[in-house]
């Protein structure tokens, strides 16, 4: 269910502007535009409105983490008690290693998506995280399918 705010900010051809720009965030207006058919002031406004209603959160260059020695990839699990939280936030944000931190219902607390150059690297961050409660760690071994937000939706 789409909020009042999406609703007016966004229609079909805006839905094909966010997947162009999901494709290639530096595709210019004038690109884009001759994809949805449209001028690139209109292109440009309705970005515009995208980002100042909040549609559009930013931009970002996915990087590839082995180029920097970052060749091993995992998912923590933490669980711990709420008066932890802002300590783990804390921890998460101070730890490049940790490149995302989500706080999810269930049986843990916290998923966190990490990236490291060696096991001896990621047992000494799962021992980190293990003061603030009982860990749980998957090692990525391939990751076959991955996804922009725009093609789930």
């Amino acid at each position: 269910m789409m909020n009042a705010k999406f609703e007016s900010s966004i229609d079909e051809i805006g839905m094909k502007i966010i997947q162009e720009l999901q494709m290639n965030a530096r595709s210019t207006y004038s690109e884009i535009g001759k994809r949805v058919g449209l001028s690139s002031p209109a292109v440009a406004e309705r970005i515009y409105k995208m980002e100042a209603s909040g549609i559009i959160n930013g931009y970002h260059a996915n990087i590839n983490p082995n180029i920097f020695g970052h060749n091993i990839m995992a998912f923590i699990t933490l669980t711990t008690h709420t008066e932890k939280y802002q300590k783990i936030y804390s921890f998460a944000e101070n730890h490049k290693e940790i490149i995302e931190c989500h706080h999810v219902s269930g049986n843990a607390s916290f998923i966190m998506k990490v990236v490291s150059g060696s096991i001896s690297h990621l047992e000494s961050m799962v021992e980190k995280l293990s003061r603030f409660g009982e860990t749980k760690s998957s090692i990525v071994l391939s990751s076959p399918i991955q996804k922009a937000m725009m093609e789930s939706i």
